[in-house]
C-alpha cells in the first residue's frame, strides 16, 4: 500500500492491481432533501444524529419520501380553485355539482368552481340564472328577463288553471346553432322547476347586394 500525498491510496496485489478511492476531505453533511424538512433526522435521537452513516441512510429516505410529505404539506392548495390543476378541478366540479365544460378555458372554470357556493344559494331564482349564464358564458351578451305573474285565490282548481310562470333569455349577438344548443342546456340546468322559457337569439345581418 502506498500513500502518494494527494488523498488517495493505492493499494496493489497479485495479479491486477486495485485503485480504491477515499474522499479525504474529513465529515461530509449529510445532503439537504429537495424541501430541506429533515423531518426524520430531526426526529432522531441526538446520540444517533452524531453518526454518520445512519444519518446519511437516513437522509436517503427523507430524498424517497419528501415527494409525498410535499404534497401533503400542500394538500390545502390542491383544492383551492385559484391554484388546483386540471385533474383536481375536473374533481371539484364534480363534487359541488358544477357542470364544467372541458372547451372552456381554464380561468372560466376556476371561476365558475370559485362561484359554485353563491351559485348554488342563488338557484332556482332570477340572479342564479343570470350569474350561470354569465359564468358558462361570459363573452355572450345574454340577458334574462322575468315575465313576472302572480296568482291567487281561494278556489284551488283556479290556481290549478292558471299559466306557468314563464322567462325569456336574450342574446344580442348571433350565435352558432350549436353555441344555442349549449346555452339551452345551461338555462334547463339552473331555470327554476315547473317554468317555462323562450331562448330569442339576434338574427344575423342580410347580405346585401
Amino acid at each position: 500500500m502506498a500513500d502518494n500525498g494527494d488523498g488517495f491510496q493505492t493499494f496493489i496485489g497479485a495479479g491486477f492491481g486495485t485503485l480504491v478511492i477515499q474522499h479525504s476531505g474529513g465529515r461530509r453533511e449529510t445532503p439537504e432533501v429537495a424541501s430541506g424538512r429533515g423531518y426524520l433526522r430531526g426526529g432522531l435521537p441526538e446520540i444517533y444524529q452524531e453518526e454518520d452513516f445512519g444519518m446519511r441512510f437516513v437522509g436517503a429516505l427523507e430524498r424517497v419520501l419528501d415527494p409525498v410529505v410535499a404534497i401533503l404539506d400542500a394538500l390545502p392548495h390542491h383544492f383551492d380553485p385559484d391554484l388546483a390543476p386540471r385533474d383536481i378541478l375536473t374533481l371539484l366540479s364534480a363534487w359541488l355539482g358544477v357542470d364544467i365544460d372541458e372547451s372552456q378555458p381554464i380561468a372560466t372554470r376556476r371561476e365558475a368552481i370559485r362561484s359554485a357556493a353563491e351559485l348554488g344559494r342563488r338557484r332556482g331564482t332570477l340572479r342564479g340564472m343570470a350569474m350561470a349564464l354569465e359564468l358558462t358564458f361570459p363573452k355572450l351578451p345574454l340577458r334574462v328577463e322575468d315575465e313576472g305573474g302572480v296568482v291567487w285565490s281561494m278556489d284551488p282548481a283556479s290556481v290549478a288553471e292558471a299559466k306557468p310562470a314563464n322567462f325569456v333569455v336574450y342574446c344580442d349577438k348571433p350565435i352558432p346553432e350549436d353555441k344555442q344548443a349549449s346555452v339551452a342546456r345551461c338555462i334547463e340546468q339552473y331555470k327554476p322547476v315547473h317554468t317555462t322559457y323562450r331562448l330569442r337569439v339576434k338574427a344575423p345581418k342580410k347580405k346585401t347586394d
